[in-house]
């Protein structure tokens, strides 16, 4: 049987569910309803086709009758928990019988919940509505686990002034974000990326990191490793899987000379274009071991004397328009004084 796909435009706010079911006309209503409900629906007729789409397509939550022909609900379950991917997928089951024996089956498995037909659109979309906000709220403690313990290694590896860089890297990333009219989601993405841009530094050697005169061309090749090495750091964890292309592309260049892929223009991932004006910004105003800070001044005109070649165009007028208002400078001001408990998850 050809899984259907349907719903409305691939905005980013929005939460995608796969719903399966045998009966095309309750499919159909299912599906009605949680659009209306402003989700985007990809459906499929049984446990196979859900498997091909699931080759492709990520959903946030998976609703599915536990009666399909060929493969049933409860072997689509067990097969989505044996996917990477789809180990911490929400799975809500849906019963027309409400069994004891098909609810002890479903919750035996581990499964989130349950629905018994017929359903009002009101059930409906709150119970999915339930299970998505219970997912939020459980990524968002264990991604500040797992973001409380990569900063810590990098303040054992990389020393306090690490935490302080990844502080104003962060202000300075989420100005241009504000300004570029970024929404609640991609600035989230990016204050952790802001947080975890340099923590490939952890696997540099120590007499690279802090040479405290100019690196030779060796000592260049092992540090412009760091990004790809962060990348490989978080990679497989469905917490970051947004923060990863800031990670590894932060320090790529608009005209291609960057590293370590080379990517140009609007090849490289947005997150990564601006956060390459945030980090280079408080780069050039903090003392470094090969070299001394800038003023405000001399780093603005650097950013700005390299639009087009080392930064997204689009990205230093943003920065340009954050400077002039003065942002810029009442940011730098501030995280002067941060300290550890002033990080997003500190508390």
């Amino acid at each position: 049987m050809t899984a259907e796909v349907s719903g409305r435009s691939d905005n980013r706010g929005e939460s995608s569910l796969l719903v399966v079911g045998k009966d095309s006309q309750s499919l159909a209503a299912m599906r009605d309803i949680l659009e209306s409900a402003e989700y985007r629906v990809v459906t499929a007729a049984d446990g196979k086709a859900a498997l091909r789409l699931l080759d492709e397509y990520h959903p946030d939550l998976i609703l599915s009758d536990i009666s399909t022909p060929g493969v049933d609900g409860i072997e689509l379950y067990k097969a989505v928990r044996q996917r990477p991917e789809g180990a911490t997928t929400p799975f809500l089951f849906v019963t027309e019988r409400g069994t004891r024996e098909e609810i002890f089956a479903a919750k035996g498995l581990g499964a989130d919940d349950y629905i018994t037909k017929p359903v009002t659109s009101h059930e409906l979309q709150a119970a999915v509505r339930a299970r998505l906000q219970r997912t939020d709220e459980l990524m968002f403690v264990q991604l500040k686990a797992v973001l409380r313990a990569m900063v810590d290694a990098m303040k054992a590896r990389l020393g306090e002034h690490s935490l302080r860089h990844v502080q104003a890297v962060n202000a300075y990333a989420q100005a241009l974000g504000v300004e570029l009219d970024w929404d609640e989601v991609e600035l989230e993405a990016l204050e952790s990326g802001a947080i975890l841009h340099d923590v490939g530094k952890i696997g540099v050697p120590e007499k690279v990191l802090f040479k405290t005169g100019p690196l030779n061309e060796n000592e260049w090749a092992e540090m412009r490793m760091h990004p790809a090495y962060g990348a490989h750091m978080i990679e497989g964890n469905p917490y970051l899987d947004r923060v990863l292309p800031v990670v590894r592309h932060h320090h790529e260049r608009w005209d291609g000379s960057g590293y370590p892929d080379g990517l140009a223009g609007s090849a490289i991932p947005e997150g990564a274009r601006l956060l390459a004006v945030a980090n280079a910004f408080d780069n050039l105003t903090s003392d470094l071991p090969y070299r001394s800070s800038l003023s405000l001044d001399e780093a603005h005109d650097e950013i700005v004397s390299n639009e087009g070649t080392q930064f997204d165009p689009s990205m230093v007028e943003a920065f340009e328009r954050c400077w002039r208002r003065g942002d810029m400078a009442k940011i730098h001001k501030s995280v002067q004084t941060l300290s550890e408990e002033d990080l997003p998850f500190a508390s």
